[in-house]
């Protein structure tokens, strides 16, 4: 065992976690820096060049501009269908492993599904080459914490993996942790916050040693000053973004229903998807990989094939072809092409009202890639980082927070879902715990046919528990309020200690102090209050200072409405 990793059985588990980000960090970099090469090896064993596939297909005749496409797909879905066939349905993705699992990552099917993307990627496909680089990142950070760490850290390290995979594909190490924490553990607290930074950390200086380390975004030297023009464009650019991201979104799930709706075998699916996204690319090559060529053009000002609405609507097109047909990949950097491209055809349209002051081209288009971001992820903190680190000016840090909030709130009112089941699936439960929280008692409320009042005397509690079969009868004075109890095991006491006591009160028996529920509680308190206690049944009084008495609530009933709520 390494060195390092020895030490670690000596530390505390917050220091372990951190110790052993580190490492996991630098492999991490190491995996996502192989997985960029043998994209560019399979562009020049493909097409000659390791350019970015955009520049490539531009330069292709059309019929490989069909072609490659949909070959690529017939084989990335030949990868899918074996894995499928051979390991089942068992899902490998790093968000389910880290959030609803153990932290293991299967490693076979995950190599699988990476190759698959690796076809997409190389094929021109529109997808994003983020989703297999992090994957594979994630599966570093497995299987070197099932490796050196304890079951218990497992998903945090795994976690780390993924964190220091987005950071070495984008150079954005504090994007990069926050994505994890915000989007797939769910908290973002400082113990799991500092392993995610040691991580990402260790992963941009990894690939800083390895000489790249320019922004992908860099808006050159210096600070950007936004002009009055883009801030004029916040508001149009959030209701946009927010609007077109629920759009986008419900086309991604219109696309994969309609594929697996074909008679058609996964390779089949997914060549045809290639296919039709390569008719696309014979007039608008801008929509073959991930975008980022293009939104470099757009961030310079260059010109498109096509107009920029075009370019715009066709992305979203070629995007929902390949991701509906079933390729696996990213939609990270397809979805900030279209916000830059959003961004860009308002700064367009401004330049029609001559009167109005004129914004960046660039910065206009850089917040509605955060304003997109957002509102597609539902993630607005960690859209709000990555552009910011992608460009690393602070200039322009006032007008991507105002868009991003803004898009993300208007997205929220006409889409729950998020881009990211995980985030929609957390979002279920937390619906479900509210549901508890606002669910009322009043609606399980059960009437007591017997009580007793002060004044009552020992015989006639008697009598009561006779007919009663409980072991506490409640006391309710004149005014209706909950006096408390008497317990049948101190009236039997009382009794056998002195049997002609039976006119006797029982004042001297009511114990004052007793378990009670206010009628404002919901089931979540009621059932907290069970849980803690023998009783099956517990009063509920109009509120703790009146204590005037309602019924009660039985936890027969309490335990059935939780499953109903729970099924639902």
């Amino acid at each position: 065992m390494l060195p390092v990793f020895r030490l670690t059985e000596r530390l505390s588990s917050h220091a372990r976690n951190l110790l052993l980000a580190v490492p996991i960090g630098i492999l991490a970099a190491g995996v996502t820096s192989l997985f960029r090469h043998a994209i560019d090896w399979g562009y020049r064993l493909l097409f000659g060049s390791a350019q970015d596939i955009t520049r490539i297909v531009a330069q292709l005749d059309w019929w490989w501009r069909l072609l490659v496409p949909a070959l690529g797909g017939a084989l990335a879905g030949l990868l899918l269908y074996y894995a499928h066939k051979k390991y089942g349905a068992a899902n490998s993705e790093y968000m389910d492993a880290v959030a609803d699992g153990d932290g293991r990552i299967p490693p076979a099917p995950s190599l699988l599904r990476s190759l698959s993307s690796l076809a997409s990627i190389v094929s021109a496909g529109s997808i994003g080459r983020e989703g297999a680089m992090v994957q594979l990142a994630a599966l570093t950070g497995s299987l070197a914490g099932r490796r050196w760490a304890s079951e218990r850290q497992l998903r945090l390290l795994t976690a780390c993996g993924a964190a220091a995979g987005l950071a070495s594909v984008y150079h954005t190490p504090l994007a990069g942790a926050m994505f994890v924490a915000e989007i797939v553990l769910g908290a973002i607290t400082v113990d799991l916050l500092l392993p995610l930074f040691a991580a990402s950390v260790s992963a941009s200086l990894a690939m800083l040693a390895s000489g790249s380390h320019d922004a992908p975004f860099a808006l050159g030297a210096g600070i950007a000053s936004p002009g009055l023009g883009v801030y004029l464009l916040i508001v149009p650019i959030g209701l946009l973004a927010g609007l077109l991201a629920p759009l986008f979104l419900r086309l991604l799930q219109y696309g994969r229903q309609s594929f697996r709706r074909l008679p058609l075998a996964l390779p089949w699916r997914m060549a045809l998807g290639g296919l039709l996204m390569g008719g696309i690319a014979v007039f608008i090559p801008e929509v073959c990989g991930n975008g980022y060529a293009p939104i470099i053009d757009i961030l310079q000002g260059h010109p498109m094939s096509a107009p920029l609405p075009w370019t715009l609507l066709a992305k979203i097109a070629a995007t929902a072809l390949i991701v509906g047909s079933g390729a696996v990949g990213g939609i990270f950097t397809p979805s900030l092409f279209i916000g830059a491209a959003l961004g860009a055809l308002l700064a367009q349209l401004l330049t029609l009202a001559p009167m109005l002051p004129q914004g960046d081209g660039g910065l206009i288009a850089l917040v509605g890639m955060g304003a997109f971001m957002a509102a597609v992820s539902h993630a607005p903190l960690m859209a709000i980082l990555m552009v910011f680190e992608m460009t690393m000016n602070a200039g322009l840090l006032l007008p991507l927070m105002a868009g991003s909030v803004l898009a993300y709130a208007v997205a929220r009112l006409f889409r729950t879902d998020s881009l990211y089941e995980v985030l929609n699936r957390r979002r279920a439960r937390l619906a479900k715990v509210d549901a508890l929280h606002d669910a009322e008692l009043m609606s399980l409320l059960e009437p007591v046919a017997v009580h007793l009042s002060p004044t009552h005397t020992l015989a006639a509690a008697n009598v009561c528990f006779q007919q009663t079969r409980t072991r506490y009868l409640y006391v309710i004075d004149a005014d209706g309020r909950f006096a408390g109890v008497v317990s049948i095991h101190r009236l039997a006491a009382e009794l056998c200690r002195d049997g002609h006591r039976l006119d006797d009160s029982i004042a001297g028996l009511i114990e004052t102090s007793f378990e009670l529920l206010p009628a404002r509680a919901g089931l979540k308190d009621a059932w907290s209050l069970f849980a803690s206690s023998p009783l099956e049944r517990i009063p509920v009084v109009e509120d703790l200072d009146s204590r005037r008495f309602l019924g009660v609530v039985s936890k027969r009933q309490v335990l059935q409405r939780l499953q109903v709520l729970a099924g639902s």
